[in-house]
């Protein structure tokens, strides 16, 4: 009776799920998102669907509630009615209609729906694309909200140019294969403990080269002469 033979044990890459694998599942893992950028893509559709309806809803509900509006002035510096000129133009406040409030509801809803298939998707580059064009309407609907959709959009996509380029999302032209070296070691400083322990000389240290003195030969004392 013959034993089965265990299997091969596989040794992790350094892209996940990318060791013994072919070339185009290899190219679907680099260019597919990571856990960061998954975290990104979810939190951004949350705060979409958040800022969609905390903007829209209440004017849905309610559209006989008016919102403050600047428009340019004529040539004739003048403003149509209910607006007031201040500085060079028109501010008024206008009462949209239900369809208007409606239809604003829906396309932001949109975006964020869009923002989050394609972190379903899993895939970098329309992840990013999305996230920029969520940003670009968002600024149009609800001014400075949509800058955060924009820089999440930008960083996807830089981050899919340098796996075109280099193929890793984290490479450089300085750091082609985008690998963290060791930290750079620094010379290690005597700390006041150490500086405590090291004894200290109490006097000159005798050096290794003394030569001893020869001694000096004493002169015989001259006898007297007899008279």
């Amino acid at each position: 009776m013959t034993t089965p033979s265990p299997r091969p044990t596989r040794v992790a890459s350094p892209v996940e799920g990318t060791e013994g694998v072919s070339d185009e599942a290899k190219r679907q893992a680099i260019r597919g998102i990571d856990r960061r950028e998954r975290q990104v893509g979810l939190i951004a559709a949350g705060l979409a669907g958040v800022i969609a309806l905390s903007t829209t809803l209440p004017y849905v509900l309610k559209p006989s509630m008016k919102v403050s509006v600047t428009v340019a002035a004529s040539k004739n510096h003048t403003c149509a009615k209910h607006y007031q000129y201040v500085n060079g133009k028109c501010d008024g406040k206008v009462a949209y209609s239900l369809d208007h409030w409606v239809f604003a509801m829906c396309i932001l809803l949109a975006f964020a729906v869009a923002i989050f298939v394609t972190v379903r998707v899993g895939r970098r580059s329309p992840l990013g694309f999305v996230s920029l064009m969520a940003g670009l309407a968002y600024e149009t609907y609800v001014g400075i909200l949509g800058l955060p959709f924009i820089a999440a959009g930008g960083w996807l996509l830089i981050r899919a140019w340098r796996v075109q380029r280099y193929g890793s999302p984290t490479a450089t032209k300085s750091n082609p294969s985008g690998e963290r070296g060791p930290p750079p070691t620094r010379a290690e400083r005597q700390t006041k403990a150490k500086k405590a322990k090291t004894p200290v000389p109490a006097g000159p240290v005798a050096s290794k080269r003394y030569t001893p003195k020869t001694a000096k030969k004493k002169r015989p004392v001259p006898t007297p002469k007899e008279s």
